[in-house]
């Protein structure tokens, strides 16, 4: 027999979540960028939630349900990913012999635009929500122990595509870590005691997290510049940006061996 949504601690969990990031939406102003950025933090913690699951609820089911919380991320992209592309071409351009010229400045935010959020989308957003948390799977038991099997296949997860990574170099290895990174780290969040502090794992995992964002941050600003036609300016900054990119790689290795040891990634 299952749990009744109400005793279901994951659910619980979710729709706390979930309330908190729609607070600033429901006044029917256009959600600004820390706004947007919590709701996509919100979107990766209920599909992270919904890993947990797997052991006990059908895999077509979960599938669908994490394919429309997926959805409700990627209508949110926009405005937050522009104000992070602006901050990291202005780090760069700060590393240049020259500044930057205002053209190559406007043509890299402008590659980097897309659909922003605005007040009519609300009670889209609302709404989908609300259908997530409608269909959500619950568990026949709300013990810490009957997550450990959902828990486990998160980490072996996280840690393949890390091995995998470490010996490939492929930016797009990372990106996929990155996700279940993320996934782990939220999980262990959730089923952590929250009176005691954070653990060592937990600490690791979240500079992991933060590293292989920057790294995509850099990966996407690199893509842009590639779409621009070649000159002096365009490859200094490519210059730039791979260096980065370099050393975001070592320090997202090392973090690698101490989340998951040097012996489980053959490095």
């Amino acid at each position: 027999m299952t749990l009744k949504p109400d005793a279901d601690p994951l659910y619980q969990a979710a729709r706390q979540r979930v309330r908190r990031a729609l607070l600033p939406v429901v006044t029917g102003t256009p959600p600004d960028a820390d706004t947007i950025h919590q709701l996509r933090v919100c979107c990766k913690r209920l599909r992270a939630l919904l890993q947990l699951y797997r052991p006990y609820s059908g895999r077509q089911r979960l599938r669908q349900l994490d394919q429309q919380v997926r959805l409700i991320a990627k209508s949110l992209a926009g405005r937050r990913d522009l104000h992070v592309q602006q901050q990291l071409i202005s780090q760069l351009a700060g590393e240049l012999e020259r500044p930057l010229s205002p053209a190559l400045n406007s043509q890299l935010l402008l590659s980097s635009s897309s659909h922003s959020v605005n007040a009519t989308d609300n009670e889209r957003i609302i709404a989908a929500f609300a259908a997530v948390l409608s269909d959500w799977p619950h568990c026949d038991s709300g013990t810490r122990d009957n997550w450990a099997a959902g828990l486990a296949r998160t980490r072996k997860q996280a840690r393949s595509l890390a091995r995998r990574a470490c010996n490939s170099d492929q930016d797009a290895l990372f990106h996929r870590c990155r996700k279940w990174t993320k996934y782990y780290l939220y999980q262990l969040e959730q089923l952590h005691d929250s009176r005691l502090p954070a653990s060592s794992e937990m600490q690791a995992l979240a500079r992991l997290g933060e590293q292989l964002g920057q790294l995509q941050d850099l990966c996407n600003l690199e893509a842009q510049l590639r779409t621009l036609a070649p000159d002096q300016e365009t490859e200094a900054l490519a210059e730039r940006l791979d260096k980065r990119k370099r050393r975001c790689k070592r320090r997202i290795i090392r973090l690698f061996i101490k989340v998951y040891g040097r012996r489980h990634l053959d490095v």
